[in-house]
């Protein structure tokens, strides 16, 4: 006759006796009927369906030098497609980690596939996690070069080379923005007189480690 007066009845009860782990079926007045209790499972309800497992990635990116690393060499940033998650930002170019890969190995098919361009993997930088609604990523970035291969723009809307100094008119993610925290972080470690040794006598490998930050946790993704 009243469905809102039951309904609100049982609402009630939930709210003031049969409470989630602690019920109080001494006092509740269909303790005869409750299935839950004639079995013994009345501190099991409700049963709550188990949490699903949130999916982490790897993700590597690249900081491809123009030259060697210095702070005021040129290094190569591209900007994600308009569609798609995070679209039209910038950022270091990569992607993730696919099953079997090497990061470096990955790595070098990303920009490959992206860029069009074959690239020599140098030290490591920073890694970098970061959480977003329904995955986490590890997110490693390293030092690069460019070896052979026109630049093109295969899975990117655009490309720039820039320097330290000018790359704030770019507005990147998160994740990107503490891959440039920790270079500013160790080129300002940099004496003039050593960066400046740096380029006039060492290898790619010895100039990417006279720059090499230590390892940090901070914050990205499609990269895909």
């Amino acid at each position: 006759d009243r469905p809102g007066d039951f309904n609100q009845a049982l609402m009630e009860l939930g709210q003031r006796v049969c409470l989630p782990a602690a019920p109080r079926c001494v006092d509740c007045p269909l303790r005869s009927l409750c299935l839950a209790r004639r079995r013994g499972t009345q501190f099991e309800r409700p049963v709550r369906p188990a949490r699903a497992r949130i999916p982490h990635l790897d993700v590597v990116a690249a900081i491809v030098w123009r030259g060697r690393p210095t702070p005021t060499a040129g290094f190569l940033i591209a900007q994600r497609p308009p569609d798609g998650m995070l679209g039209g930002l910038w950022e270091f170019p990569g992607g993730k980690v696919e099953e079997g890969e090497t990061r470096e190995q990955a790595l070098r098919r990303e920009i490959m596939e992206e860029l069009g361009m074959e690239i020599e993997v140098g030290d490591h930088v920073v890694s970098v996690d970061h959480a977003y609604t329904h995955f986490r990523i590890s997110l490693h970035a390293y030092h690069a070069r460019h070896l052979r291969g026109r630049l093109r723009h295969l899975g990117v809307a655009d490309h720039a080379w820039v320097t330290l100094a000018a790359v704030d008119a770019y507005p990147f993610a998160a994740t990107d923005r503490k891959i440039l925290a920790a270079l500013r972080a160790a080129l300002k470690k940099v004496p003039a007189d050593a960066a400046a040794r740096g380029r006039a006598s060492a290898s790619p490998q010895q100039a990417s480690a006279i720059l090499r930050p230590p390892t940090a946790a901070g914050t990205r993704f499609r990269r895909a």
